[in-house]
């Protein structure tokens, strides 16, 4: 599953390479490797309530165990918008031992990345939050669990906001796991009374065995969340932005010898894996191993898409799918009101103004439909369709199509029935200028409608208009990228368009 580099410019690569800084909300620059072998991975370790923590080449045994906290609203609560849903929320303590590890050897892009120990482990005490169906005759058996995106500076659950209904419909466990110190950080910093034990290493370097913990508890405790005859329960790593990348270093490096997830799926991230400790490089354009240990589903935006030219390149195999999908971008205006709705304590961010309409290409449905599949693929062992890949001119660049739009990729019906041109990296704040603002509207793109002349020579009538979104949708969701209940809406949506005349 290589990730062939094109020859560039060194212009073009700095531009690349400013353009991923504001995609990541201006995490350091990356560091490129060439290629090697990594050294030979730790043994497995079976899931249990007292996890142990196989290293490279020693081997320590770590404690891990759940507490409930009392009762009070926890950060990054969804319990409003639970309220009527049939969900419940649950916060609760880890607390353990985690290692740290470095790498065994060096680290290259072919993905084949050894770790082993730096030091003995230490304690720490973290938190995870658990939402789940109240009747256990809803849990279908999977359990999400995500790494919490801290690029924000708190928890942000994205990819439970990009699949909420899916999740709910579906009857799926969530789980989102505080494993970075910067969660660790925001949290004690947010309530020292809730969170005043709290602790991890400065350098994150436990996040990653505090995430394999978090899983094997999860594994153990999750079928008393069901009926006893449920099948066995299933983990799907989820990781959106900044936590992706992390689920990229995991993959790689962790997930070979831990065998912690059944599946991953990794949602809007760019073509960087993380470092194990923050002292060290983010590692630019990596390559999956080639025997990733689960199925890999990776779901991108087409804002992810331009700053990473290796990702159109990435060959879809019997473990990996990668859709690609045009007109979306990384913070759209729906995640931009999801952000503003989470617990944020105090954070004064608002709504940001830009100089042009965010986008609100509704692209989401596309996650939902690959997180179904993804399930089938650990289930039943279909594996999902494979989807076009966006079009690329000769030096390298997404090509556009006469209205503005991306040709290629996983296309909502809304780019072959267009109303609007979607922008990328094209917004700026029109007052109230900070860094959030700044982020939100270049990282939320722009929506440009067509002029009414444009529309009346594409759609002589409304029913032209919708006739030719319906064909659009309908090809989708025959070929297993749309959901039934998604095609519905989405045709409801553009029944309801009225055209200028």
């Amino acid at each position: 599953m290589g990730l062939a580099r094109p020859h560039r410019s060194r212009l073009a690569w700095a531009a690349r390479r400013r353009a991923a800084g504001a995609l990541l909300l201006g995490l350091a620059s990356v560091v490129t490797l060439g290629c090697a072998h990594a050294g030979t991975p730790p043994a497995a370790v079976p899931p249990s309530v007292t996890t142990s923590a196989t290293t490279h080449p020693a081997t320590h045994t770590t404690g891990a165990s759940l507490l409930p906290f009392t009762k009070g609203q926890a950060s990054s609560s969804r319990q409003a918008q639970l309220a009527d849903t049939g969900y419940t929320e649950e916060e609760w303590r880890l607390r353990g031992q985690a290692q740290a590890y470095v790498a065994d050897g060096q680290w290259h892009d072919d993905g084949l990345w050894g770790v082993k120990a730096s030091h003995p482990p230490q304690p720490y005490e973290t938190r995870i939050l658990v939402r789940k169906p109240k009747d256990p005759a809803r849990f279908n058996g999977i359990v999400l669990v995500e790494w919490m995106n801290t690029a924000l500076s708190f928890d942000l659950d994205g990819g439970w906001l990009l699949n909420r209904e899916e999740i709910m419909r579906q009857g799926y466990a969530w789980v989102g796991v505080s494993a970075e110190a910067a969660s660790i950080s925001f949290l004690k910093g947010l309530n020292p009374v809730r969170y005043g034990q709290s602790s991890a290493e400065d350098d994150n370097g436990q996040s990653f065995d505090i995430y394999t913990q978090a899983a094997r508890l999860v594994r153990q405790l999750a079928p008393q969340w069901g009926l006893p005859a449920k099948p066995p329960v299933r983990l799907l790593a989820l990781g959106y932005s900044q936590s992706g990348s992390y689920l990229i270093t995991y993959l790689n490096a962790f997930q070979p010898w831990t065998q912690a997830f059944d599946g991953f799926y990794l949602m809007s991230t760019a073509a960087v894996g993380m470092p194990l400790t923050t002292s060290g490089s983010r590692y630019f354009s990596p390559q999956y191993r080639a025997t990733p240990q689960a199925p890999v589903i990776q779901v991108s935006t087409e804002m992810e898409v331009m700053v990473g030219w290796q990702l159109s390149r990435t060959p879809d195999t019997n473990a990996l799918r990668h859709w690609e999908i045009p007109g979306a971008s990384h913070l759209d205006r729906y995640m931009q009101q999801e952000v503003l709705a989470v617990d944020l304590s105090g954070k004064a961010l608002q709504m940001p103004q830009c100089m042009k309409p965010t986008n609100t290409l509704p692209t989401r449905v596309f996650n939902r439909a690959a997180l179904r599949a993804l399930r089938t693929w650990v289930t039943d062992g279909k594996a999902p369709p494979i989807a076009p890949r966006m079009q690329r001119t000769r030096l390298g660049f997404v090509q556009d199509d006469a209205h503005g739009n991306a040709m290629g990729g996983l296309r909502m019906p809304d780019l072959d029935a267009p109303l609007a041109q979607y922008g990328m990296y094209s917004n700026l704040p029109s007052r109230q200028w900070s860094a959030w603002s700044f982020y939100a509207c270049m990282a939320g793109g722009s929506r440009n409608p067509l002029t009414p002349d444009a529309l009346r020579q594409l759609y002589p009538t409304d029913e032209a208009y919708v006739d030719a979104y319906s064909k659009a949708a309908d090809q989708l969701l025959s070929k297993g990228f749309l959901l039934p209940e998604d095609h519905a809406q989405l045709l409801e949506d553009a029944r309801a368009v009225k055209l200028p005349r």
